[in-house]
């Protein structure tokens, strides 16, 4: 089964990540603004298919009057480094409710090779959430290594996982196809390099 890859096509979303990889083609600074517009609209469009709404009728004397309200069942985990998009989390947690957030960093080992890791004591409630990752570029394997250590070290089914990023590396994404092909990854754009 293939990787399940949605590229947003909305035109705000290109143009803005347009001038993402622009910035990253030509070694430049990358603007955190843009990067939280284009993050806080991935993160809409994984929720309006993943998010279930109850909705409740209440029954008046001469009317029904409908009221809809997040599935109290589900909750959801966002992990990402809360220091770089901390305005566009804030908006976030605003809007759904059972939002808690995990601060991800990454750094690199005596190996030099990139890993990301938890600086938060709340790792114990990642079951039973659905898990939305955050990296604004995928473009190493460090995600397949967290992807494994949060299934096989906190018990998360893969189905749990999601991740949105601006842009991923074509590569890293064959190299995750291998090992979780049915993994979900929202992103703005895949380049080659």
């Amino acid at each position: 089964m293939p990787l399940n890859i949605y590229i947003i096509s909305h035109p705000i979303i290109h143009t803005l990540s347009t001038q993402i990889i622009y910035s990253l083609q030509k070694n430049n600074k990358i603007n955190e603004s843009i990067c939280n517009e284009i993050t806080f609209l991935l993160i809409y469009e994984l929720l309006r298919k993943w998010i279930k709404v109850k909705n409740i009728y209440i029954k008046d004397i001469d009317q029904i009057k409908e009221i809809s309200i997040f599935d109290p069942k589900e909750s959801y985990i966002l992990l990402t480094n809360l220091e770089k998009c901390y305005n566009t989390i804030n908006h976030l947690k605003i809007l759904i409710p059972k939002l808690s957030l995990l601060h991800i960093d990454t750094y690199k080992d005596e190996n030099h090779n990139t890993k990301i890791c938890f600086h938060s004591k709340q790792e114990k409630n990642l079951k039973n959430n659905k898990i939305i990752i955050v990296q604004k570029i995928l473009n190493n394997n460090s995600i397949i290594n967290f992807i494994n250590e949060l299934i096989h070290q906190y018990n998360i089914h893969i189905n749990s996982i999601k991740i949105i990023c601006i842009v991923c590396n074509k590569k890293i994404l064959e190299n995750i196809n291998k090992k979780y092909s049915n993994l979900e990854i929202y992103t703005s754009k895949i380049i080659n390099t």
